[in-house]
């Protein structure tokens, strides 16, 4: 199972994520969240953490061009986008992989149908805008459905208190979390993340 910590905003919170042992962090590339970072600052980070975690770099609508264009310019490895804005064959024009993300409701296992079942989607809960980082928890029943014919990442309401039973309930090809790691929006706090990464890890591993 992978790890990733959402919300990236600092050089320090992604060494944060790495010594936690995560698989990847999130950089919040969409306009009016508290945890924007700008194109040279994704690049920053990017650069800093290199082969050592995938970076994504998360956002609800662009073009294609603009999507290639945030890849290259952040050095980015992933893109993860709102499943609204991104028709299957966007996935053949884009040079990095995208994580799909979708409201964690049951309207999703409907239109989970629409994609490749290997392709990974990202259930979570989201703002009427179609943004993520709400903190909010999304239906783990919906991802659990959804998690047994596909691989499924799922954010939303995710902390170090709750993640080990989410892990046991859905099995998930993935967890994601942000805003219950913070300090303050859009710092980490180094215990909580470290907590998370750890009780993740541990409930992934047992029977």
């Amino acid at each position: 199972m992978r790890v990733k910590i959402c919300g990236i905003t600092t050089r320090e919170d992604a060494r944060a994520a790495l010594d936690a042992g995560a698989d990847a962090i999130g950089m919040v590339l969409h306009p009016g969240s508290p945890r924007r970072v700008s194109f040279q600052r994704a690049r920053e980070i990017s650069d800093y953490v290199g082969g050592a975690a995938d970076r994504f770099g998360v956002l609800v609508d662009a073009s294609p061009a603009e999507l290639a264009e945030m890849a290259a310019s952040c050095h980015l490895t992933a893109l993860q986008l709102h499943l609204r804005s991104c028709p299957p064959e966007l996935i053949t024009q884009l040079p990095v992989p995208i994580l799909p993300y979708l409201r964690g409701d049951r309207l999703a296992l409907r239109r989970s149908g629409e994609w490749w079942p290997r392709l990974p989607l990202l259930v979570d809960s989201l703002t009427s805008d179609g943004a993520g980082g709400t903190g909010a928890p999304a239906d783990l029943e919906v991802a659990a459905a959804l998690a047994g014919h596909r691989p499924v990442w799922i954010a939303g309401g995710l902390s170090p208190d709750n993640v080990a039973q989410a892990v046991k309930a859905v099995r998930p090809h993935g967890v994601d979390a942000s805003s219950s790691l913070e300090a303050s929006p859009g710092r980490k706090d180094r215990q909580l993340v470290m907590r998370f990464v750890a009780a993740a890890r541990q409930a992934s591993e047992g029977p």
